[in-house]
C-alpha cells in the first residue's frame, strides 16, 4: 500500500465521527462503501492504461492531512488577487471550507437554490447517496469518502438564469501537505438555462492536493454552460473529475482551462441519454517548467440522434508535458450519431512533450464520427512572414502562440472572463521566447 493510501486509511477511520453527516447513517454507510472501493482500486500507477502517460508517484509517496486547520478566510483580500470579476453571484471556499465573509449572493433569482454540501450531508431528510455512490474512478471514490463541503445548485424548471454564478475554491499556504476535497453539483430543471464558472486558485507558496468532483445534470430541454479554470501554484497538485449527463434535447457545454499546478489531471465524462441531447467539450492547457497536465475525456452516446463535439488544444514549453486522451463511445443501436473530436498541440521547446490518444468505440452503423490529432511546432511560413515584416523573433513567436491558444477562449460568452483568460494566455505566451525551437533561431 502506498504512503498516500495508508495514511488516508488511518485518517478516514479517525475522522469517521467528525465528517459532515457522521450522524446520518445513510451518509456514513455511503462514505464507508466509497473508501472500500478506493482501497480496492488503489492509487493509479503507470501500469493502468488510463494513467500510462501520467506519473503521480509524487502524490502516491506523500502523506497528506485530510483535515487542515480552517484558514482565516476573513483576512483574505480578494481585490488584491488576480481573479476574474464578472458577477455579483460568488460563492467562495477557502481550503475546502465555505467562507460567508467572502461570498455574495445578491441578485440570486428565487428559482435558483444554492445549498452548502456540508449542511445537506448533515440533513437526514436529504438523500445524497446517489451522489456519494459514484465510484467509477479511484479519486471519485476518494472524494465521496472525504468530501466535507461544496455546493449543490438547483435551477427550477423554466428558469433563465442570465447572471453567471462563480464558485471559487482558494487554497492557502499551510505547514502540512493538505488534502482538499470539494464537490460541485448542478441540477438544471426542464427547459432551464444557467452558466457556472468554477475556479481553482492557490496563493503563492500553497502546496498539497486538491481532489475536486463536479456533477452536471441537465434535464429535458435545459442548457448548462460550465467554465472550469485551474491556476494553482506550482507546488500544488490537482485531480479534477467532471461528470455530465444530458437527457432529451438537453445541452451541456464545458470549457476547461488548465494553467497551473505541478501535476494536474482533469477527467471529463459525459453521457448522452435522451433523444436530441448534445455536449460540447472544449479545453486548453499550457504547461511549462516541469508541469504535467493531463486531460482525459469520455463521451458516451447511449441513445440515437445525439451530437457531440470536442475541441482541445495544448501547449508545452520548457520541460512541460501534456496529455490528451479522448474516447467517443457509441452504444449498439444508437443510430443517427454525429461526433467530432479534435486535439491540436504545440511544442515550443526541445524538452517539451505531448502525448495525444484519440479513440473511437462504435457499435452502431448509421453514424458520422471523426477525430484528428496533431502535435507540431509553430508554422514556419507564418513565422517567416512575420519576421519578413520586421517583427522580432520573440514577438513573432508570442503572436503565433497566442493565436493558436486564443481560439478556445473565443468561445467564452462572458466578456470579463474571456478577457482575463486571454490575458493569462498572453502572459504565458510572452515567456515562450526564452526557449527557442530549432529552426527559429
Amino acid at each position: 500500500m502506498s504512503k498516500f493510501a495508508e495514511n488516508l486509511a488511518a485518517q478516514f477511520h479517525a475522522l469517521a465521527g467528525e465528517l459532515p453527516g457522521a450522524a446520518n447513517a445513510q451518509v456514513a454507510d455511503a462514505r464507508k462503501r466509497a473508501f472500500e472501493q478506493f482501497s480496492v482500486a488503489g492509487v493509479p500507477n503507470l501500469k493502468v492504461e488510463d494513467w500510462k502517460y501520467t506519473d503521480i508517484s509524487a502524490i502516491r509517496d506523500t502523506a497528506y492531512t485530510a483535515r487542515p486547520e480552517p484558514a482565516a478566510a476573513a483576512t483574505l483580500d480578494l481585490d488584491s488577487v488576480d481573479l476574474p470579476v464578472f458577477t455579483p453571484l460568488r460563492i467562495v471556499f477557502v481550503d475546502g471550507r465555505y467562507s460567508a465573509a467572502l461570498s455574495t449572493l445578491r441578485e440570486l433569482p428565487d428559482s435558483v437554490a444554492i445549498d452548502r454540501l456540508a449542511d445537506l450531508l448533515a440533513d437526514e431528510t436529504t438523500d445524497l447517496t446517489a451522489h456519494l455512490d459514484r465510484h467509477d474512478a479511484p479519486f471519485v471514490a476518494l472524494n465521496s469518502a472525504f468530501v466535507a463541503d461544496g455546493v449543490h445548485m438547483t435551477v427550477a424548471d423554466g428558469c433563465e438564469c442570465a447572471t453567471p454564478i462563480h464558485i471559487l475554491f482558494i487554497n492557502t499556504p499551510a505547514a502540512e501537505q493538505q488534502l482538499t476535497t470539494v464537490r460541485l453539483i448542478v441540477d438544471a430543471g426542464r427547459n432551464s438555462r444557467c452558466t457556472v464558472v468554477e475556479t481553482h486558485f492557490s496563493l503563492p507558496g500553497a502546496s498539497g492536493l486538491t481532489n475536486a468532483l463536479t456533477e452536471l445534470e441537465a434535464d429535458d430541454g435545459s442548457t448548462i454552460t460550465h467554465y472550469r479554470v485551474q491556476t494553482d501554484d506550482a507546488g500544488s497538485h490537482h485531480i479534477g473529475n467532471v461528470t455530465a449527463t444530458a437527457t432529451q434535447e438537453a445541452r451541456i457545454e464545458t470549457y476547461s482551462f488548465a494553467f497551473g499546478g505541478g501535476i494536474t489531471r482533469i477527467d471529463v465524462n459525459a453521457d448522452l441519454t435522451g433523444n436530441g441531447a448534445s455536449v460540447a467539450l472544449n479545453g486548453l492547457f499550457m504547461a511549462d517548467g516541469h508541469q504535467h497536465i493531463d486531460h482525459h475525456t469520455r463521451i458516451r452516446h447511449l441513445v440515437g440522434n445525439t451530437h457531440s463535439s470536442e475541441n482541445y488544444k495544448g501547449i508545452a514549453d520548457g520541460n512541460g508535458r501534456g496529455v490528451f486522451n479522448g474516447k467517443i463511445y457509441v452504444a449498439e443501436n444508437a443510430q443517427k450519431i454525429e461526433a467530432l473530436q479534435s486535439s491540436k498541440n504545440l511544442l515550443l521547446s526541445d524538452g517539451a512533450e505531448i502525448d495525444t490518444k484519440p479513440e473511437l468505440e462504435i457499435y452502431a452503423d448509421d453514424v458520422k464520427c471523426a477525430h484528428g490529432a496533431t502535435v507540431g511546432q509553430l508554422d514556419e511560413n507564418a513565422f517567416f512572414y512575420l519576421r519578413s515584416r520586421g517583427v522580432d523573433r520573440h514577438t513573432a513567436r508570442s503572436i503565433l502562440t497566442f493565436a493558436f491558444a486564443a481560439d478556445i477562449a473565443a468561445g467564452i460568452t462572458i466578456d470579463a472572463l474571456r478577457e482575463w483568460i486571454e490575458r493569462r494566455i498572453r502572459e504565458r505566451t510572452h515567456a515562450t521566447g526564452i526557449n527557442e525551437i530549432d529552426g527559429h533561431e
